[in-house]
């Protein structure tokens, strides 16, 4: 489009420390969008008019999921001003997700869930080819009623070649088939970047086909939508913002034969305009709504006057930005790059945009010309402001039921019916919910518009739980009486319906009441006294989700339900899960079961096994006739796998007739590795599936090995032992040898785990591993060298934390209570409470200060720059390091600047680049090889040499020069260390040395810096090591933070160092309008504990116990590192465990106390929980059943991960044994009769 001016994992009490860890996910070679390279849409719809098929993955892109029909109710709107005719429509001309995956399903949870879906009628997929879209996109968006187009790119520039052949042929495919192709695969229109200019009436002709393409969707989708970049005009020239006109009026149509709809450039202010186009709009009888107003998010324009000017016309709204990844989802790592940060970032930045600065659609910030689209985006008005939330949820529900369980399409874990399946990460934006309508619509009132309450309640998505999939909403905060207003409904209801709602207490007080009202009486609830579902009287417990069912009786029967809300009272600091709402008629068919097409598996390494499955559901559809899943009586299908004659895990779900699996467990103990593939269908009321139809016995491919290693603690204290091993459990062996600082061998021994018993000094050690190393299909034995990898700290300085006993009423095991009887809960830990040096945690908003503060005046200046740093995680992708810029010049400079720093997590590489002038040039680029340790400190200085032309750089870590390997200027190249220095004049006076605060597609630095010291000289290698070893400022560095003195009342840290006046502090950017743009803000410094090494006390390292007592009350809870007590009381009987967390600034150390049986003060104590035994010994579980029946025995890990589910025919006195291969805490659940008569925690040593 032209732009014109105007995983850390959790093993016991300890971190593992690991390098070169990598989740497994989508790759080009996995699902092929066509058969060859050169694919085109015309030749596309001669394949399938022969074949009835592009490719054989053909049922990733086809929609199953008819478009749901949009409706209207002016007294649900928050803006009752808004009548149909002046509500504007909105197309999201956007690249979904990252360019080389768009929405096919991923194994990686960060991807794009786009949720404001009810502000939104057109999604024109910018990268998706011309005529092939992702099935996963077109289902979610078909929910909500959003037509998706694809985008045909072509170039600013006179048609011929390639594109005009294109054209060509396009307008020569026969009429009925294009129609019959689009219809087939569920896709809504066609759009073209239409900027062009020719001379030959393809215009015209392109033209004429899709009019006649039209009229035959309009009969078969009334969302059709085809969408015209207004550049090029009816005769096929340049003629760029002159709004709507005799130059374009037979592209935008009739009214009885509609072509396009118009997408203005971004200079549609000028005078007039908009007027004129709406005057002409309505002469030709069509819709002016369906003419939109043209805004590049990415240039930041129209930019000086916009929505003040477009809210006065019946316009619509165009959204671009940019070519490749869209703006919302390109700088979601503006907050940090950790995963779900950036996903809550994401959330953020579209929830402003859609619904203000307040994201409260009924109190949005004033109208005014901006186009920040920033996560803190306060001040923005919201698309809410110009345009009702639109809704679908009116169909009938004997059809189909509503049903929402909140999945958003993504997750870190997968759970069933609040059952963790599997912990994988994954991604199907195709399965996501029907999510709250108009956002989050707080008020004081029923349907309130002004009475808006400001900092009481909130509400947000979350992923670390989920009843379905792996998200769900939570509310949260204080208030006496407030609405959230859900789902804008038209349903007809009748006696006997069920609705259900969901939800767990996780913390706090509320009265909460589901509020329904009805068409005609919106504002009126009804009889909501019926419907409570959260007392004041109810206890937290974030282990089960509560449901409450109500059948729907004669105040609601034979009316139509307009709106689905919640009422809070007498709330304090609530924490409440939402997992469920659904409204159920009667009991559906269960689907057949599927056939599969294919099946395969596709990669194979340490986290499991990829994975991919194509099936068909047998219907009575006519060939090329699309089927629908409601056609064949199907919500959605569940992904299966097992491997030999295991126990199947479900993987995941998918709408498509096609699914992927990523990292399918392995059991690696197993002679085989074989697996099969399954699918079923489940029906549309989530109540039953099909049976499981599974695939012929498959193959892995080839291991790919992973020649990672870690460390199982990240504090360990002289003598006290460790284990290093690989992080690939089929590695082959390795000798493992550690040297101290002056490389004295201290200990050597071969495996793929070893056991060091300790060691005696404190100090940093580095470890040399001599093994096999993997580099695709070649192998080879090669010695590592991991510098300063293992550090043993001193005693004064603390340690993690340690629980050695925990006991209630001094016993250790199993006590027997009454209800109301106070419990003794007491512990024992180790010393761990200590004083070091003080250190900043960046938590990924970085450490600055001002070049020209330190004496820098340009960029051939020699200087040196000295840390410690120790990071808390690193992505495997780029992570910014140490750049020196100016954030608020323009882009791209405001992200590069004089030079910048890259260090790839996977790579182990550290690239500097220097830039050649502001103007840009040939750019200095080193590689250097570099190992950063997640938990380990590493001290480095960048030393920049400059021989008065020219500089370049060189890097220390850990008091040695790291291994240059390969660098370039241009096209000069060479290995090592370069040769020739940059002759730079990049420079900005408003530089600032950055260290960690991240750029354009570069994570910030999530870690802990100390000691931070700047000279203006380049420090010679003798020097480094001086540098690295001396707290003291013998060294004469020009400036210094030791970070020992608190900051100031603004949050500088001031220089103790030669020059006072240099000033640093801990800074984010705040996004400014233009890309890439925005301001350096100090905040408060996040203190920590610094590195062991610098001398300091300013940092005290306190170990806190956190109990948790589901369903009890805690009282009296007091303690240290070394020990500590708490009361717990419970008002009902049944069985109960205790949790103790102790934590401090190292890590923290759990225990759980079972089982604590309370029995009620009558004596009376329920039958089925008295008659079941359960006890471990070491790794085996055993439970012990007194009277016979059929109970399935179920164990879940303490995450959430089934391990076991077996149904056993039990005889009195059976004792029923199961085994776990790991050692931690579990979760026991045995049921009889389809109910759960106990649940356990179980320790397995």
């Amino acid at each position: 489009m032209k732009k014109r001016t105007l995983p850390i994992v959790m093993l016991g009490c300890f971190s593992l420390l690991s390098v070169d860890v990598a989740a497994q996910e989508l790759q080009e070679s996995y699902i092929k969008w066509s058969n060859s390279s050169s694919y085109k849409l015309p030749a596309a719809i001669s394949t399938w008019k022969n074949k009835k098929q592009i490719t054989e993955d053909d049922n990733f892109f086809i929609s199953r999921v008819k478009p749901k029909k949009r409706f209207r109710n002016e007294a649900t709107q928050v803006r009752l001003n808004l009548k149909e005719g002046d509500d504007k429509r909105l197309i999201a001309w956007l690249p979904f997700n990252d360019p080389n995956k768009n929405a096919l399903p991923d194994g990686v949870f960060d991807s794009e869930v786009f949720s404001m879906w009810q502000y939104v009628n057109v999604w024109g997929d910018w990268t998706a080819p011309l005529g092939r879209i992702p099935a996963a996109l077109l289902d979610v968006a078909h929910k909500n009623g959003v037509s998706v187009s694809s985008v045909a790119s072509i170039p600013n520039a006179y048609l011929n070649g390639d594109w005009y052949n294109y054209l060509r042929d396009l307008k020569n495919t026969n009429v009925q088939d294009a129609a019959d192709y689009l219809y087939y695969y569920g896709q809504d229109g066609l759009g073209y970047n239409s900027e062009y200019w020719e001379y030959s009436n393809i215009t015209k002709d392109v033209r004429d086909f899709h009019i006649k393409v039209t009229d035959i969707m309009r009969t078969r989708n009334s969302i059709y939508e085809n969408i015209w970049y207004d550049g090029t005009d009816d005769n096929g020239h340049i003629r760029f913002d002159q709004g709507l006109g005799s130059h374009n009026e037979k592209n935008f149509g009739t009214a009885e034969h509609p072509c396009y709809s118009l997408f203005f450039n971004y200079n549609w202010t000028n005078s007039g305009l908009l007027e004129r186009s709406v005057k002409k709009a309505k002469e030709m009888q069509r819709d002016p709504l369906y003419l939109y107003a043209g805004i590049n998010m990415q240039g930041g324009e129209p930019k000086f006057q916009n929505w003040t000017h477009l809210k006065n016309y019946p316009i619509s709204i165009g959204l671009w930005g940019a070519h490749q990844k869209n703006m919302f989802w390109e700088s979601r790592n503006e907050k940090g790059s950790n995963p779900e940060t950036q996903q809550r970032t994401y959330m953020l930045r579209t929830e402003r945009w859609f619904t203000g600065g307040t994201r409260n659609p009924a109190n949005t910030p004033e109208v005014i010309n901006t186009l920040n689209y920033s996560a803190d985006n306060y001040n923005f008005p919201g698309m809410s402001s110009f345009m009702t939330a639109k809704s679908t949820l009116s169909w009938n529900l004997q059809e189909e039921p509503f049903i929402t369980y909140f999945n958003l399409g993504n997750g870190k874990f997968f759970n069933w019916k609040g059952e963790r399946k599997n912990d994988r990460p994954w991604y199907n934006v195709g399965v996501q919910d029907y999510l709250p309508t108009w956002r989050w619509w707080f008020a004081h009132e029923l349907l309130g518009r002004t009475n808006i309450p400001m900092g009481e309640l909130d509400a947000e998505f979350i992923w670390n739980d989920a009843y379905v999939g792996g998200s769900c909403m939570r509310v949260y905060g204080t208030t006496s009486d407030e609405y959230l207003h859900l789902f804008k409904t038209s349903y007809e209801l009748k006696q006997g319906d069920v609705i259900t709602v969901r939800y767990k207490l996780v913390g706090g007080k509320a009265k909460a009441n589901l509020v329904l009202t009805t068409n005609g009486n919106e504002s009126q609830a009804v009889n909501e006294a019926h419907y409570a579902l959260v007392t004041t009287e109810q206890n937290a417990d974030e282990t089960e989700w509560t449901e409450r069912k109500f059948t729907v009786n004669a105040d609601l029967a034979g009316k139509s339900l307009a709106l689905i809300a919640l009422h809070f009272t007498d709330t304090k600091d609530l924490n409440l899960y939402l997992g469920e709402i659904s409204i159920v008629r009667g009991s559906a068919a269960t689907p057949v079961k599927p056939s599969i097409k294919n099946a395969k598996l596709l990669a194979f390494g340490k986290l499991g096994v990829d994975g991919k499955i194509i099936f068909n559901m047998q219907n009575s559809k006519s060939e090329g006739e699309p089927c629908y899943n409601s056609d064949v009586n199907t919500s959605l299908f569940k992904l299966y796998a097992k491997q030999g004659d295991g126990e199947p895990i479900l993987m995941g779900i998918t709408t498509s007739w096609a699914g992927m699996y990523y990292s399918i467990p392995v059991d690696f103990t197993k002679n085989s590795f074989n697996l099969r593939l399954g699918v079923s269908a489940v029906s549309l009321d989530m109540k039953t599936e099909s049976e499981i139809v599974w695939s012929d016995e498959l193959t892995p491919p080839q291991y790919v090995y992973d020649d990672g290693i870690q460390i199982d603690k990240n504090v360990i204290k002289p003598n006290e032992s460790f284990n290093l091993s690989y992080v690939d459990p089929r590695h082959t062996t390795g000798t493992w040898t550690i040297y101290d600082a002056d490389h004295n061998k201290v200990y050597s021994g071969t495996g793929t785990v070893v056991d060091v018993t300790g060691l005696p000094k404190t100090g940093v050690y580095s470890l040399e591993l001599n093994g096999e190393v993997h580099d695709g299909a070649t192998t080879s034995t090669q010695t590592r060298t991991f510098a300063g990898y293992i550090q043993i700290t001193p005693e004064a300085i603390g340690a993690l934390p340690q629980i050695n006993s925990l006991t209630a009423n001094g016993q250790e095991q199993t006590i027997n209570v009454n209800t109301g009887d106070m419990i003794q809960m007491a512990y024992t830990g180790r010393h761990a409470n200590g004083q070091l040096s003080r250190g900043i945690e960046t938590k990924e908003k970085g450490i600055a200060f001002k070049a020209t503060d330190a004496g820098l005046t340009n960029n051939k200046s020699a200087w040196s720059l000295a840390f410690w740093v120790k990071y808390n995680s690193i992505v495997d992708g780029s992570n910014q390091f140490v750049d020196m810029r100016d954030q608020f010049t323009s882009w791209p400079q405001n992200n590069w600047g004089c030079f910048w720093s890259t260090y790839d997590g996977k790579g182990k590489t550290l690239q500097f680049t220097i830039r050649n002038a502001n103007s840009g040039g040939d750019e200095h680029k080193q590689n250097w090889q570099v190992d950063f340790t997640p938990g380990v400190w590493t001290h480095v200085v960048i030393a920049m040499e400059s021989n008065g032309t020219g500089v370049r750089e060189r890097i220390y870590i850990n008091g040695k020069q790291a291994t240059p390997t390969n660098w370039e200027l241009g096209s000069i190249k060479g290995t090592g260390l370069s040769t020739v220095y940059q002759n730079t004049t990049a420079w900005w006076p408003n530089a600032y040395m950055l260290l960690g605060i991240g750029r354009h597609g570069c994570a910030a630095l999530n870690g802990v810096v100390d000691d931070v010291k700047f000279f203006d000289r380049t420090l010679t290698e003798s020097e480094v090591e001086k540098v690295m070893t001396t707290s003291d400022l013998s060294d004469a560095p020009k400036a210094s933070w030791n970070f020992e003195t608190d900051a100031t009342a603004d949050n500088y840290f001031i220089s103790n160092g030669q020059d006072t006046s240099v000033k640093l502090a801990r800074v984010e950017i705040k996004a400014g309008e233009n890309e890439g743009q925005g301001t350096l803000a100090n905040t408060v410094p996040d203190y920590q504990a610094g590195c062991p090494f610098v001398s300091g006390t300013a940092y005290t390292v306190t170990t806190v116990p956190v109990w948790k007592a589901p369903k009890g009350a805690l009282t009296e809870t007091s303690g240290s590192d070394m020990q500590g007590q708490s009361k717990v009381s419970y008002t009902s009987a049944g069985d109960y465990a205790v949790t103790l967390t102790l934590t401090n600034s190292y890590g923290s150390d759990s225990r759980t106390f079972q089982v604590i049986k309370v029995t009620s003060a009558t004596g009376i104590h329920q039958a089925e929980n008295a008659e079941i035994r359960t006890y471990t010994v070491d790794r085996d579980i055993f439970v012990e059943f007194a009277d016979a029946g059929k109970y399935g025995v179920q164990v879940y890990t303490a995450q959430g991960l089934q391990v076991a589910n077996a149904a056993h025919d039990v005889v009195t006195g059976t004792k029923v044994h199961v085994h776990v291969t790991v050692a931690g805490v579990y979760l026991l659940r045995i049921v009889k009769d389809g109910k759960t008569v106990r649940t356990v925690k179980l320790i397995c040593k």
